[in-house]
């Protein structure tokens, strides 16, 4: 196709780069391949995120998407033209969301978070599907979490709509395998950045469920982000190639 460098891989293409966990799957995917920064609002992060990712001698471009708007995420994934193609992607965003009881929680905020996880997530199979199929496959991973493994008491606005994303990620490995995509899953425990004071600033009831959690995995500490990040770089890796549709749990045992 015109345009499009062929000399080297594909592009992945980065959703949540501006993220904690997004700007450390893309930092290393971009140790092998060139990278698709993409973010809704904090262009400042990811300007940032490219610029040290060039500075170390990876290839990385920067785009903005609305998960919501299928035209916005279209636009996006064309970006990857100028990096050699789309290989993949990895969406790492997430809706903000209350912890709470569900009993308790506001029909309108479900729907918002609802509309950002579950319909961002169709619009962003809906667009990615027929460039990968175009391309001869590619790898598609989706962040949900270990939630989904283990019921995580006051985490329903985070957790069902993962669960949903869960199911579209089963379908489209059992149904684009024979053209060559893989789409799995990464359910990340809780993860900081190494910080031991970080519960003290949460509020209480997230203080509550992050200790209990910890107390309940069998590898008492925090996740790191590089720990996530470096399953992620397997999975969208020709040495992660016969791996496909698996929930696979980053949190040190908890849903074990």
């Amino acid at each position: 196709m015109a345009g499009i460098d062929q000399s080297g891989p594909r592009a992945i293409a980065i959703v949540g780069a501006s993220g904690g966990l997004g700007g450390a799957v893309a930092r290393r995917i971009a140790q092998d391949r060139p990278v698709l920064l993409g973010y809704r609002s904090n262009r400042a992060a990811v300007d940032a995120l490219a610029e040290q990712i060039r500075g170390e001698g990876g290839r990385a471009d920067v785009g903005a998407l609305d998960l919501r708007d299928p035209v916005s995420v279209a636009g996006f994934l064309a970006g990857a033209a100028a990096l050699g193609g789309l290989g993949g992607i990895v969406s790492a965003s997430g809706a903000p969301f209350p912890m709470g009881p569900l009993a308790d929680a506001d029909v309108g905020q479900l729907r918002e978070i609802l509309e950002i996880e579950v319909v961002g997530a169709f619009n962003l199979l809906h667009a990615a599907v027929p460039l990968l199929r175009e391309a001869g496959g590619g790898a598609i991973v989706l962040f949900l979490t270990t939630a989904v493994e283990r019921t995580m008491e006051h985490d329903a606005l985070n957790s069902v709509p993962k669960a949903a994303i869960a199911m579209m990620m089963r379908h489209i490995a059992r149904e684009e395998g024979a053209h060559n995509i893989r789409c799995n899953g990464i359910a990340p425990g809780v993860i900081d950045a190494g910080r031991t004071d970080i519960v003290a600033t949460l509020p209480p009831i997230v203080q509550q469920v992050v200790t209990q959690c910890v107390a309940d995995t069998p590898l008492p500490r925090l996740g790191r982000p590089d720990e996530v990040a470096a399953l992620a770089a397997h999975l969208v890796s020709d040495a992660g190639g016969y791996i496909n549709g698996q929930i696979i749990r980053v949190d040190g045992g908890y849903a074990a």
